[in-house]
């Protein structure tokens, strides 16, 4: 029996295997391949039959699948439990809107913010910087929670206080019991500012596959004792992703990552920042390694007043106190925080964009970013 494009049987014994490297005919390949194994099968040209010539050499390995059977099996297991635990957050998700404080944006929307993103810094125009003073703020209400939308419904930012107030006092202190930073890390792109930051989890930069990040292997059991003890914080994360941007959680959870684990539950990896006594002003960023489709989470904690995080695109500020979770697209939106008074820390939950693509590299992931950028191209090549 011969099987198109791989393996050739000779009496129900396999005998070889072959693909097409060259322009001949496939037929004429074929013929050649079965007289040189002693086979007598022979495949014949008609008007009707005939095959169109191969234009180019093929590639090696171009027909084979991006993930075997077992992998896709594995992947639709992986999205069939991901769709339970995504109705299950329903209930969250209702509560949530019952009770929060809705705020629709008009002058930006979500899709907007994506269309102008770009994978380097900018400064922002002056006559931005100068409406500071004019944001509106909004205060930290422990039973309302916060909701900001785009004219389009696209969510910007959601602002919501841990259910569990042992877990905020929990990361502050193991926050605190860490050690001091062994080795100062060069700083990419903009400083944010001179508070102590260290990364754990998995990422996937200038690399083809994910390895744990550097700052975790120096800090050995440890780094690994922090990431184990936050799990219930990992979870309520999660759960706010969930139920408020299902597609976005799908995305971060919905293939694996060989011989590694994500460090925050759907994230794969995490910033810890300690801040210290009065803590500085940040900087004005965006963390553009971060995917434009996705979102990060931050937990604040610690015996602290303002230091409010100013989101400069959408002329807000938000007032971030101990026990309160942020979500919102940090790649997208220039943001800073306000010098703070007392002693705070936070934790940042974060997946950069490199994950998405040793995803498609690895199961065949579709990446938004290249399917925006095709329908655009044809579009314009209809008008």
């Amino acid at each position: 029996m011969w099987h198109y494009w791989g393996i050739y049987r000779h009496g129900g014994r396999r005998v070889g295997q072959f693909g097409l490297k060259a322009t001949p005919h496939p037929i004429e390949v074929m013929n050649a391949f079965i007289e040189s194994i002693g086979g007598e099968e022979r495949f014949y040209q008609n008007k009707d039959t005939a095959l169109p010539r191969t234009p180019t050499t093929l590639p090696p390995n171009s027909f084979t699948m991006p993930h075997s059977i077992q992998k896709r099996k594995q992947i639709y297991r992986r999205k069939k439990y991901l769709n339970g635990r995504v109705k299950q957050l329903t209930h969250f998700k209702a509560k949530i809107l019952a009770t929060a404080n809705i705020i629709k944006l008009n002058h930006i929307s979500l899709g907007d913010l994506r269309a102008r993103f770009k994978p380097t810094h900018y400064t922002l125009h002056p006559a931005v910087l100068r409406r500071e003073q004019n944001f509106t703020r909004y205060e930290s209400d422990p039973s309302r929670p916060l909701l900001i939308y785009g004219s389009d419904g696209g969510l910007l930012a959601c602002r919501i206080r841990l259910r569990n107030p042992v877990i905020a006092a929990h990361l502050f202190e193991s926050i605190q019991s860490l050690p001091p930073v062994s080795k100062k890390h060069r700083q990419r792109g903009i400083n944010r500012s001179e508070y102590e930051a260290r990364h754990y989890g998995v990422w996937c930069p200038y690399s083809k596959k994910p390895f744990v990040t550097s700052e975790q292997k120096l800090d050995g059991v440890e780094g690994i004792e922090f990431l184990t003890a936050q799990q219930d914080l990992w979870k309520e994360m999660t759960d706010l992703l969930g139920a408020l941007a299902p597609g976005v959680f799908k995305d971060f959870c919905r293939y694996p990552i060989p011989g590694l684990q994500r460090a925050c539950d759907a994230w794969a990896a995490c910033v810890i920042n300690r801040g210290g006594n009065d803590p500085w002003s940040t900087n004005i960023h965006r963390d553009v390694k971060e995917s434009r489709f996705g979102y990060s989470c931050v937990a604040s904690c610690g015996d602290y007043t303002r230091g409010d995080l100013i989101l400069w695109d959408l002329g807000i500020k938000v007032e971030l106190l101990h026990g309160d979770l942020f979500l919102f697209p940090d790649s997208l939106i220039h943001h800073s925080n306000e010098a703070a008074q007392g002693v705070r820390n936070s934790v940042v939950a974060f997946t950069q964009e490199n994950m998405y693509d040793f995803w498609s590299r690895e199961f065949g992931m579709e990446l938004k970013r290249k399917t925006k950028k095709n329908k655009k191209i044809r579009k314009s090549k209809k008008l």
